[in-house]
Formats: C-alpha cells, sequence, structure tokens
C-alpha cells in the first residue's frame, strides 16, 4: 500500500515526482479502484456525525487529456444507503433493489466501473479560486442501462428453453381430436 502520508528523512533522498493532478472536463468516464480505506468520521458537520464509519475509495478516472485520482467517501449510514448501492452495481456487484446486500469488500480494489464525473469550484484555506473532479454518479455497467430490475418471482427458463422436470412422463394416449372435460386438449396451447 502507498501511504502518502510517510514522513521522508532529512538524510536521505527520495523518488522524484511530477503531480498526477488533471482536470478532466465533465462527463462520463471509465474508473478503476486503486484504494480502499476504512475510516471513522471525526469532523465538525451537521450531516455526518461523529464516529460514523465510511470507506474511502479511490477511483483513478482516465480520459483524453491524461487521468486523475477521484476519491470518494462511502459513509455507512442508512441515509447514504443509495450511493452505496449505486456504487456496487457500477463495479459489478448487483443489487436488487429493495432487497437486503452484503457487498464483496475485499474484491472492491481493482474493480472498474463507469462514473458521471463534474467539475467541483472551490477555495482553499487562503481563499484562492481552485478546482477538482468529483464523481456525481456511479454508472450501471451498459448491459444493464435503462433496465429495471424486478424480482422475478418464476423460474426464468429463457425464450426457448423448457423446464425440465425430470422423470415425469407425459401421458401420449390419442384422444382422437376430441375435447376432455374441463375444455382441456392435450397438446393445445
Amino acid at each position: 500500500m502507498n501511504n502518502e502520508n510517510e514522513f521522508l528523512d532529512w538524510n536521505s533522498g527520495w523518488v522524484a515526482e511530477e503531480s498526477d493532478f488533471t482536470l478532466l472536463p465533465e462527463g462520463n468516464y471509465p474508473f478503476t479502484v486503486t484504494n480502499l480505506e476504512r475510516k471513522v468520521y471525526t469532523g465538525n458537520s451537521d450531516k455526518i456525525p461523529n464516529g460514523a464509519p465510511y470507506a474511502e475509495v479511490s477511483c483513478e478516472v482516465v480520459g483524453k487529456e491524461g487521468k486523475t485520482t477521484v476519491k470518494e467517501r462511502m459513509y455507512l449510514m442508512k441515509k447514504f444507503t443509495w450511493k452505496l448501492t449505486q456504487f456496487f452495481a457500477a463495479i459489478g456487484q448487483p443489487t436488487v433493489i429493495g432487497q437486503p446486500f452484503s457487498p464483496n469488500w475485499s474484491t472492491v480494489v481493482g474493480s472498474k466501473g463507469q462514473a458521471k464525473v463534474e467539475v467541483n469550484s472551490y477555495n482553499d484555506r487562503d481563499g484562492n479560486k481552485k478546482q477538482n473532479n468529483r464523481i456525481k454518479e456511479f454508472l450501471k455497467p451498459a448491459a444493464n442501462a435503462g433496465v429495471v430490475q424486478q424480482q422475478n418471482t418464476q423460474p426464468n427458463y429463457g425464450a426457448n428453453a423448457q423446464p425440465n422436470y425430470g422423470n415425469q412422463q407425459q401421458n401420449n394416449t390419442p384422444n382422437n381430436g376430441q375435447q376432455t372435460s374441463g375444455g382441456f386438449q392435450p397438446g393445445a396451447f
């Protein structure tokens, strides 16, 4: 794990690096989760209580202008389950709305998805105007775009498949085209 807060020593050098910050224009981009840290909120907010657990997820976002890393906080709070649901669906851990879901946190790093990225304008501590990227929305995989997920209460056998009921036998006794009682005629659908 790359620890950004690791101290450098006065008496030794370091590996020279350039800033990898690139401001991407607003749009939809692919991302890869490069890091996940489990943290506890200890700040001063009216919206987030101290002690709230959250995952800080680093997403490497790639565009034609370059790549940048966007950090997102996933608060483990009921009021933010919509964002958790959105994130896990985007990285290929599909959820069914209204059903319990247990995420597989161990597979998050390295997962890929699509996100709608926006440009965020803010003032830094010195009052200077700055911009960065934020993820506005995690997008469902393209295969599921526009599809409303519903709970299926009957087995899905596919378009042309028939259910296999094991050793059940059909009654092949001819009925000479006569209709049986109750309006049922074998072989007629």
